[in-house]
Protein backbone atom coordinates (compact mmCIF):
# COMPACT_ATOMS: atom_id res chain seq x y z
CA UNK A 1 0.00 0.00 0.00
CA UNK A 2 1.46 3.17 -0.91
CA UNK A 3 1.99 6.28 1.64
CA UNK A 4 -0.80 8.25 -0.84
CA UNK A 5 -3.42 5.88 -0.30
CA UNK A 6 -2.76 5.13 3.62
CA UNK A 7 -2.53 9.27 3.39
CA UNK A 8 -6.12 9.23 1.33
CA UNK A 9 -7.86 6.46 4.26
CA UNK A 10 -7.07 8.67 6.96
CA UNK A 11 -7.75 11.79 5.77
CA UNK A 12 -11.53 10.37 4.61
CA UNK A 13 -12.16 8.75 7.59
CA UNK A 14 -10.88 11.54 9.76
CA UNK A 15 -14.15 13.91 7.63
CA UNK A 16 -16.01 10.97 8.07
CA UNK A 17 -15.35 10.93 12.12
CA UNK A 18 -15.73 15.22 12.07
CA UNK A 19 -19.71 14.80 10.47
CA UNK A 20 -20.72 11.96 12.44
CA UNK A 21 -19.22 13.91 16.02
CA UNK A 22 -21.03 17.01 15.04
CA UNK A 23 -24.31 14.58 13.75
CA UNK A 24 -24.51 13.08 17.04
CA UNK A 25 -23.72 16.45 19.31
CA UNK A 26 -26.35 18.00 17.33
CA UNK A 27 -29.02 15.23 17.44
CA UNK A 28 -28.40 14.75 21.18
CA UNK A 29 -28.87 18.10 22.23
CA UNK A 30 -32.14 18.54 20.52
CA UNK A 31 -33.54 14.88 22.27
CA UNK A 32 -32.41 15.80 25.60
CA UNK A 33 -34.42 18.92 24.61
CA UNK A 34 -37.40 18.28 22.49
CA UNK A 35 -39.33 21.34 23.18
CA UNK A 36 -36.20 23.95 23.11
CA UNK A 37 -36.24 22.53 19.28
CA UNK A 38 -39.57 23.04 18.91
CA UNK A 39 -39.77 26.57 20.24
CA UNK A 40 -37.08 26.95 17.30
CA UNK A 41 -39.32 25.06 14.02
CA UNK A 42 -41.83 27.23 15.77
CA UNK A 43 -39.87 30.32 15.50
CA UNK A 44 -39.05 29.37 11.36
CA UNK A 45 -42.27 28.78 10.66
CA UNK A 46 -43.60 32.61 11.98
CA UNK A 47 -40.87 34.13 10.01
CA UNK A 48 -42.44 32.09 7.07
CA UNK A 49 -46.19 33.47 8.12
CA UNK A 50 -47.29 29.93 9.29
CA UNK A 51 -47.06 30.95 12.67
CA UNK A 52 -50.26 29.37 14.52
CA UNK A 53 -51.18 26.89 11.30
CA UNK A 54 -48.86 24.33 12.18
CA UNK A 55 -50.67 22.49 15.50
CA UNK A 56 -47.95 21.86 18.17
CA UNK A 57 -48.13 18.18 18.55
CA UNK A 58 -47.09 18.45 14.72
CA UNK A 59 -43.77 20.60 15.38
CA UNK A 60 -43.24 18.37 18.51
CA UNK A 61 -43.07 15.17 16.09
CA UNK A 62 -41.42 17.30 14.00
CA UNK A 63 -38.64 18.12 16.76
CA UNK A 64 -38.29 14.55 17.97
CA UNK A 65 -37.84 12.94 14.16
CA UNK A 66 -35.48 15.45 13.53
CA UNK A 67 -33.31 14.53 16.73
CA UNK A 68 -33.74 10.97 15.82
CA UNK A 69 -32.85 11.61 12.26
CA UNK A 70 -29.68 13.22 13.50
CA UNK A 71 -28.22 11.12 16.05
CA UNK A 72 -29.35 8.02 13.49
CA UNK A 73 -27.28 9.19 10.88
CA UNK A 74 -24.52 10.30 13.16
CA UNK A 75 -24.00 6.63 14.88
CA UNK A 76 -24.67 4.60 10.81
CA UNK A 77 -21.62 6.97 9.68
CA UNK A 78 -19.52 6.83 13.17
CA UNK A 79 -20.08 3.05 12.41
CA UNK A 80 -19.99 2.67 8.96
CA UNK A 81 -23.50 0.99 8.93
CA UNK A 82 -25.57 0.50 5.35
CA UNK A 83 -22.76 3.08 3.69
CA UNK A 84 -23.99 3.64 0.73
CA UNK A 85 -27.08 4.59 1.88
CA UNK A 86 -26.55 6.47 4.72
CA UNK A 87 -23.94 8.93 2.59
CA UNK A 88 -26.71 9.27 -0.05
CA UNK A 89 -28.77 9.87 2.88
CA UNK A 90 -26.54 12.86 4.92
CA UNK A 91 -25.31 14.24 1.77
CA UNK A 92 -29.07 15.06 1.04
CA UNK A 93 -30.22 16.66 4.59
CA UNK A 94 -26.98 18.71 4.58
CA UNK A 95 -27.68 20.30 1.23
CA UNK A 96 -31.30 20.94 2.52
CA UNK A 97 -29.39 22.67 5.73
CA UNK A 98 -27.31 24.20 3.56
CA UNK A 99 -29.64 26.02 1.81
CA UNK A 100 -31.84 26.93 4.83
CA UNK A 101 -28.67 28.10 6.27
CA UNK A 102 -27.98 30.47 3.13
CA UNK A 103 -31.39 31.55 3.58
CA UNK A 104 -31.11 32.71 6.91
CA UNK A 105 -27.85 34.85 6.50
CA UNK A 106 -29.53 36.72 3.20
CA UNK A 107 -33.21 37.48 4.88
CA UNK A 108 -31.96 37.01 8.91
CA UNK A 109 -35.84 35.88 10.22
CA UNK A 110 -34.13 34.51 13.66
CA UNK A 111 -30.96 35.28 14.78
CA UNK A 112 -29.34 31.48 15.51
CA UNK A 113 -30.18 28.91 13.79
CA UNK A 114 -30.16 26.57 16.87
CA UNK A 115 -28.32 23.76 14.97
CA UNK A 116 -26.90 23.04 18.54
CA UNK A 117 -29.71 23.90 20.50
CA UNK A 118 -28.73 26.34 23.39
CA UNK A 119 -25.42 24.14 24.08
CA UNK A 120 -23.73 25.94 21.53
CA UNK A 121 -24.66 29.10 19.40
CA UNK A 122 -23.28 30.39 16.48
CA UNK A 123 -24.00 33.05 14.62
CA UNK A 124 -25.69 32.79 11.37
CA UNK A 125 -23.09 33.31 9.15
CA UNK A 126 -20.56 30.79 11.04
CA UNK A 127 -23.64 28.14 10.74
CA UNK A 128 -23.34 28.43 7.12
CA UNK A 129 -19.74 27.99 7.09
CA UNK A 130 -20.12 25.11 8.95
CA UNK A 131 -22.34 23.44 6.89
CA UNK A 132 -20.47 24.17 3.85
CA UNK A 133 -17.44 22.65 5.02
CA UNK A 134 -20.27 19.93 6.66
CA UNK A 135 -21.62 19.38 3.38
CA UNK A 136 -18.46 18.92 0.86
CA UNK A 137 -16.97 16.13 3.80
CA UNK A 138 -20.19 14.63 3.31
CA UNK A 139 -19.68 14.82 -0.94
CA UNK A 140 -16.16 12.93 -0.07
CA UNK A 141 -17.92 10.12 2.51
CA UNK A 142 -20.26 8.83 -0.56
CA UNK A 143 -17.77 9.14 -3.56
CA UNK A 144 -15.05 7.66 -1.56
CA UNK A 145 -17.07 5.13 0.89
CA UNK A 146 -15.13 2.38 0.03
CA UNK A 147 -12.04 3.70 2.03
CA UNK A 148 -14.01 3.86 4.71
CA UNK A 149 -13.60 1.73 7.64
CA UNK A 150 -15.98 -0.70 9.05
CA UNK A 151 -16.68 -1.13 13.02
CA UNK A 152 -19.16 -3.61 13.10
CA UNK A 153 -20.19 -6.88 11.38
CA UNK A 154 -22.71 -6.47 8.55
CA UNK A 155 -24.82 -9.41 10.49
CA UNK A 156 -24.59 -6.76 13.78
CA UNK A 157 -26.35 -3.64 11.81
CA UNK A 158 -29.75 -4.02 12.30
CA UNK A 159 -29.14 -4.42 16.44
CA UNK A 160 -26.96 -1.59 16.17
CA UNK A 161 -29.81 0.91 14.46
CA UNK A 162 -32.53 -0.79 16.86
CA UNK A 163 -29.84 0.35 20.19
CA UNK A 164 -29.83 4.13 18.36
CA UNK A 165 -34.05 4.10 18.05
CA UNK A 166 -34.84 3.13 21.26
CA UNK A 167 -32.30 4.97 23.40
CA UNK A 168 -32.86 8.25 21.18
CA UNK A 169 -36.87 8.38 21.29
CA UNK A 170 -36.48 6.76 24.61
CA UNK A 171 -34.12 9.92 25.27
CA UNK A 172 -36.79 12.40 24.12
CA UNK A 173 -39.87 10.58 25.72
CA UNK A 174 -37.73 11.09 29.05
CA UNK A 175 -36.84 14.41 29.04
CA UNK A 176 -40.71 15.74 27.48
CA UNK A 177 -42.28 14.40 30.72
CA UNK A 178 -39.65 15.67 33.37
CA UNK A 179 -36.81 18.10 32.21
CA UNK A 180 -34.19 18.06 29.96
CA UNK A 181 -30.94 15.94 31.83
CA UNK A 182 -28.49 18.74 30.81
CA UNK A 183 -29.44 22.62 31.40
CA UNK A 184 -28.01 24.79 28.86
CA UNK A 185 -30.26 27.74 29.01
CA UNK A 186 -28.90 30.42 31.44
CA UNK A 187 -31.70 29.09 33.97
CA UNK A 188 -29.99 26.29 35.89
CA UNK A 189 -30.02 25.42 39.11
CA UNK A 190 -27.54 27.61 41.07
CA UNK A 191 -28.53 30.80 38.99
CA UNK A 192 -28.54 34.26 40.79
CA UNK A 193 -31.20 35.56 40.04
CA UNK A 194 -31.51 38.94 42.04
CA UNK A 195 -27.99 39.22 41.13
CA UNK A 196 -28.20 39.77 37.08
CA UNK A 197 -31.24 41.64 37.86
CA UNK A 198 -28.94 44.11 39.88
CA UNK A 199 -26.20 44.78 37.26
CA UNK A 200 -23.78 41.93 39.29
CA UNK A 201 -23.18 39.87 36.63
CA UNK A 202 -21.09 36.45 36.97
CA UNK A 203 -20.97 33.10 35.86
CA UNK A 204 -24.06 32.11 38.02
CA UNK A 205 -25.53 35.35 37.10
CA UNK A 206 -26.24 36.07 33.43
CA UNK A 207 -26.22 38.90 31.74
CA UNK A 208 -29.66 38.12 30.23
CA UNK A 209 -31.25 38.02 33.26
CA UNK A 210 -30.91 41.49 33.44
CA UNK A 211 -34.39 42.05 31.82
CA UNK A 212 -36.58 39.70 34.03
CA UNK A 213 -39.61 41.82 34.81
CA UNK A 214 -42.51 40.89 36.29
CA UNK A 215 -45.73 42.70 36.37
CA UNK A 216 -49.05 42.30 38.12
CA UNK A 217 -51.42 41.01 36.07
CA UNK A 218 -54.48 43.14 37.67
CA UNK A 219 -52.73 46.49 38.57
CA UNK A 220 -49.77 46.23 35.82
CA UNK A 221 -46.89 47.27 38.70
CA UNK A 222 -43.60 45.59 38.82
CA UNK A 223 -43.46 43.08 41.14
CA UNK A 224 -39.99 41.78 40.08
CA UNK A 225 -38.71 43.15 43.67
CA UNK A 226 -40.90 40.66 45.46
CA UNK A 227 -40.11 37.00 43.79
CA UNK A 228 -36.72 38.19 43.77
CA UNK A 229 -36.91 38.80 47.68
CA UNK A 230 -35.17 36.86 50.59
CA UNK A 231 -37.04 33.80 51.26
CA UNK A 232 -38.56 31.06 49.15
CA UNK A 233 -40.77 31.69 46.15
CA UNK A 234 -42.43 29.10 43.98
CA UNK A 235 -43.18 30.23 40.60
CA UNK A 236 -45.39 28.32 38.48
CA UNK A 237 -44.53 29.24 34.91
CA UNK A 238 -46.96 29.24 31.92
CA UNK A 239 -45.41 30.80 28.61
CA UNK A 240 -48.56 29.77 27.06
CA UNK A 241 -51.68 29.75 28.81
CA UNK A 242 -54.13 29.09 26.42
CA UNK A 243 -52.31 25.77 25.80
CA UNK A 244 -51.26 24.72 29.35
CA UNK A 245 -52.11 21.52 30.58
CA UNK A 246 -54.34 21.41 33.47
CA UNK A 247 -54.10 17.55 34.77
CA UNK A 248 -52.25 18.40 37.36
CA UNK A 249 -54.01 21.39 39.25
CA UNK A 250 -55.27 19.47 42.18
CA UNK A 251 -51.38 18.99 43.31
CA UNK A 252 -50.68 22.74 42.37
CA UNK A 253 -53.66 23.90 44.44
CA UNK A 254 -51.86 21.70 47.21
CA UNK A 255 -48.48 23.27 47.05
CA UNK A 256 -49.87 26.62 46.45
CA UNK A 257 -52.20 26.16 49.98
CA UNK A 258 -48.97 24.84 52.08
CA UNK A 259 -47.01 27.63 51.01
CA UNK A 260 -49.95 30.05 52.06
CA UNK A 261 -49.73 27.60 55.54
CA UNK A 262 -45.69 28.19 55.91
CA UNK A 263 -45.81 32.39 54.58
CA UNK A 264 -43.99 31.23 51.12
CA UNK A 265 -44.36 33.39 48.34
CA UNK A 266 -46.44 31.64 45.48
CA UNK A 267 -47.26 33.61 41.98
CA UNK A 268 -48.53 32.08 38.62
CA UNK A 269 -46.57 33.46 35.81
CA UNK A 270 -47.56 33.64 32.04
CA UNK A 271 -46.35 34.59 28.95
CA UNK A 272 -47.12 37.94 27.38
CA UNK A 273 -48.99 38.54 24.92
CA UNK A 274 -51.78 36.85 26.93
CA UNK A 275 -55.53 37.08 26.95
CA UNK A 276 -57.77 37.70 29.91
CA UNK A 277 -60.43 35.13 28.77
CA UNK A 278 -58.14 32.43 28.67
CA UNK A 279 -56.79 33.32 32.06
CA UNK A 280 -60.14 33.73 33.25
CA UNK A 281 -60.80 30.14 32.23
CA UNK A 282 -57.73 28.57 33.14
CA UNK A 283 -58.36 30.29 36.94
CA UNK A 284 -62.38 28.86 36.96
CA UNK A 285 -61.36 25.38 35.32
CA UNK A 286 -58.76 24.75 37.99
CA UNK A 287 -60.39 26.95 41.16
CA UNK A 288 -57.10 28.67 41.48
CA UNK A 289 -56.46 31.25 43.69
CA UNK A 290 -52.86 32.17 43.33
CA UNK A 291 -51.53 35.60 42.41
CA UNK A 292 -50.57 36.34 38.79
CA UNK A 293 -47.92 38.23 37.27
CA UNK A 294 -46.74 38.29 33.50
CA UNK A 295 -43.26 38.25 31.67
CA UNK A 296 -41.53 37.84 28.86
CA UNK A 297 -43.08 34.39 27.25
CA UNK A 298 -39.28 33.19 25.70
CA UNK A 299 -38.00 34.02 29.37
CA UNK A 300 -40.79 31.85 30.98
CA UNK A 301 -40.04 29.09 28.28
CA UNK A 302 -36.50 28.81 28.87
CA UNK A 303 -37.36 28.62 32.75
CA UNK A 304 -38.94 25.44 32.54
CA UNK A 305 -39.19 23.18 29.45
CA UNK A 306 -43.16 22.36 30.74
CA UNK A 307 -46.08 24.59 30.10
CA UNK A 308 -46.79 25.10 32.92
CA UNK A 309 -43.71 24.33 35.03
CA UNK A 310 -42.63 24.96 38.57
CA UNK A 311 -39.96 26.88 39.49
CA UNK A 312 -38.33 26.65 43.18
CA UNK A 313 -36.34 30.47 43.99
CA UNK A 314 -34.78 31.22 47.55
CA UNK A 315 -32.95 34.46 48.19
CA UNK A 316 -33.28 35.71 44.70
CA UNK A 317 -31.61 32.43 43.77
CA UNK A 318 -33.28 29.26 41.34
CA UNK A 319 -32.96 26.44 43.88
CA UNK A 320 -34.84 23.32 41.46
CA UNK A 321 -37.52 23.45 38.72
CA UNK A 322 -39.89 20.50 37.76
CA UNK A 323 -42.31 19.69 34.90
CA UNK A 324 -46.03 19.46 35.34
CA UNK A 325 -45.92 15.90 35.47
CA UNK A 326 -43.25 15.34 38.49
CA UNK A 327 -44.11 18.10 40.71
CA UNK A 328 -43.21 17.59 44.09
CA UNK A 329 -44.56 16.92 47.69
CA UNK A 330 -43.80 20.93 49.21
CA UNK A 331 -43.00 19.83 53.13
CA UNK A 332 -40.95 16.96 52.01
CA UNK A 333 -38.87 18.48 49.38
CA UNK A 334 -38.04 21.69 51.80
CA UNK A 335 -37.32 19.33 54.48
CA UNK A 336 -34.52 17.44 52.04
CA UNK A 337 -33.02 20.93 51.66
CA UNK A 338 -33.23 22.14 55.21
CA UNK A 339 -31.21 18.68 56.01
CA UNK A 340 -29.19 18.47 52.85
CA UNK A 341 -27.52 22.58 54.36
CA UNK A 342 -27.57 21.04 57.97
CA UNK A 343 -25.38 18.21 57.22
CA UNK A 344 -22.92 20.73 54.99
CA UNK A 345 -22.85 23.04 57.91
CA UNK A 346 -21.82 20.21 60.14
CA UNK A 347 -18.55 19.58 58.11
CA UNK A 348 -18.22 22.82 56.98
CA UNK A 349 -19.38 23.72 53.54
CA UNK A 350 -22.04 26.60 52.87
CA UNK A 351 -25.42 25.65 52.11
CA UNK A 352 -26.03 24.19 49.16
CA UNK A 353 -28.28 26.00 47.07
CA UNK A 354 -27.77 24.02 44.02
CA UNK A 355 -30.42 20.90 43.08
CA UNK A 356 -31.42 18.69 45.31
Amino acid sequence: MSISSTTRKIGINLGRLIVALTFLFSGYVKAIDPLGTQYKIADYLQALGLGGVIPDWLTLTASIGLSTLEFSIGIFLLFAIRRRLTSKVLLLVMAVMTLITAWIVIANPVKDCGCFGDAYVLSNGATLAKNVVLLLLCGLCLFAGRYTKRFISERNQWLTSIYTWVYVLGLCLYTLHYVPILEFTDYRNGTHWRDAWEGRFSADAPESLSTLCFTDARTGDDVTEQILDSGYCFLLTMPEISTADAGNNDRINDIYDECVDNGYRFFLAVGEPWQKEDLQHWMDQTGAAYPVVSADAVQLKAMVRSNPGLLLLRDGIQIRKWSNNDLPILNDALAQQTYRNSIRGIIGLPNDNGDW
